[in-house]
């Protein structure tokens, strides 16, 4: 509000003249406003950076007891005979414990993922809460909650149109869940939103996206419409040598 007086009063500052007071109130108070906003940001910022700090620290502890169960690891394949040129070492089953053992670690983020979740309620509008949902959402889909991390999603996708990257972000996790629950309509149309969401530089991947929801629709015609806008138009991206592959597989 304040800039945008300001522009005005640049561009035609007589008609402003007469009413000097009335436009140093509003300056002062479109100041105030932006300072209020700035602060505001800057309180959110820091409250989500805390939940950061829990999520980080839970990442540190998986990694060091992966690094711990490798050093061991490396260790006993240390013992062992040096193997013939080009073969790999043989696993004896105290590596193999160790190999499976390595293999069955998962980072645990229940409580970042709780406290991502409650930040996000309090924050529903907010580039930060929106993160913090989608945070919240990825996490409980990967543990298999996929209904309840669709219906998240679907909220943050109709709240995140202004942030760009959240909204493309959300719509392919969306996306993905949606084919993963075998909507593919749903998939489709969230494809289409993704599609006019993109700039260039994602365009062939929007594509891609709605072109295999259409090929698991079985909607074969169509989905072949949208390979060969996406071979036409970026042949040479990486999208299009897959796109080249989805359109082998189609009947004839």
């Amino acid at each position: 509000q304040a800039y945008s007086v300001m522009d005005r009063l640049a561009r035609n500052p007589k008609p402003y003249l007469i009413g000097g007071g009335f436009i140093l109130a509003l300056l002062v108070g479109g100041y105030s406003v932006i300072y209020f906003n700035r602060a505001k940001t800057e309180k959110l910022q820091n409250a989500v950076s805390e939940v950061d700090r829990i999520y980080e620290n839970e990442m540190k502890k998986y990694t060091d007891q992966r690094e711990a169960l490798e050093k061991q690891r490396d260790a006993l394949v240390a013992k062992q005979p040096t193997p013939a040129e080009g073969q790999p070492p043989v696993e004896t089953p105290e590596v193999k414990a160790i190999n499976d053992q390595i293999k069955g670690l998962k980072a645990e983020h229940a409580e970042s993922s709780a406290k991502y979740l409650e930040f996000y309620k309090a924050n529903p509008k907010s580039a930060e809460g929106l993160v913090a949902g989608l945070k919240h959402a990825s996490y409980i889909a990967e543990q298999g909650d996929l209904d309840t991390a669709r219906t998240e999603l679907n909220s943050i996708v109709a709240d995140s149109k202004a942030e760009n990257i959240i909204h493309v972000q959300s719509l392919l996790l969306l996306i993905s869940i949606d084919e993963d629950k075998n909507d593919f309509d749903a998939a489709i149309k969230h494809a289409d939103e993704l599609i006019v969401s993109v700039g260039p530089e994602l365009m062939a991947r929007a594509l891609l996206t709605k072109s295999q929801a259409l090929f698991l629709k079985k909607d074969f015609p169509e989905a072949k419409k949208v390979l060969d806008k996406l071979i036409n138009d970026h042949g040479t991206s990486p999208e299009a040598e897959r796109a080249r592959g989805l359109l082998a597989l189609i009947p004839a």
